[in-house]
């Protein structure tokens, strides 16, 4: 039997997944089924349970790579040079989110299902938990380089829950009221986050 190369695996499950996205945004989550993402996909049914066991965790697996192409952008951001302040960094994180296929809606979908489901609010915390790091050692970044006599690790650290509230809010707006509330709420973020 020829072995599958990492690359193969990784098209394979970036497949899926979008299968699985494409059919959330249309259907809602809760009313997709795995067979709904096999067909979806064009595989067989094997062929995708090799990748996943359930649409819980092939939901979750989409949402760790969507969140980590985008928190890759506040890595750069670590203090080696110059660090963009936060009405500028996290409005451009914002709009780049809401500009992903699928975002808004699946991520609210999800989100709400995370409420109910503990298997999926497990992961789902897990996964928030990693952001708010992301976002504590971007602020500790630009606070360092802004503002040297605070102490900015622990200024980082009360502000990333508020700032990852404010990420979170920015999705639900959208994703109920349309583009018209999402330029409505970055103008708004942005003058939020200018004051700090």
């Amino acid at each position: 039997m020829p072995k599958v190369s990492e690359e193969h695996r990784l098209a394979m499950r970036e497949r899926i997944q979008q299968a699985a996205l494409e059919c959330v945004a249309e259907k809602g989550f809760s009313n997709v089924s795995m067979g709904d993402i096999i067909a979806a996909a064009g595989l067989s049914a094997g062929a995708v349970y090799v990748y996943y066991r359930s649409k819980e965790e092939l939901i979750v697996d989409a949402g760790r790579r969507v969140f980590a192409e985008r928190m890759g952008a506040l890595e750069g951001l670590d203090g080696h040079g110059s660090v963009p302040p936060p009405d500028q960094a996290i409005v451009a994180l914002m709009a780049g989110l809401m500009r992903m296929d699928f975002f808004p809606g699946v991520a609210v979908q999800v989100w709400g299902e995370a409420v109910r489901n503990e298997r999926l609010g497990e992961v789902a915390r897990s996964i928030l938990n990693q952001i708010r790091g992301h976002i504590e050692t971007y602020l500790e970044a630009w606070m360092r380089a802004s503002r040297p006599s605070e102490d900015a690790e622990l200024q980082a650290r009360r502000l990333a829950p508020a700032v990852m509230g404010l990420i979170q809010g920015c999705a639900i707006q959208s994703a109920l009221a349309g583009e018209d509330a999402e330029t409505a709420y970055l103008d708004s973020a942005r003058t939020l986050l200018a004051a700090l």
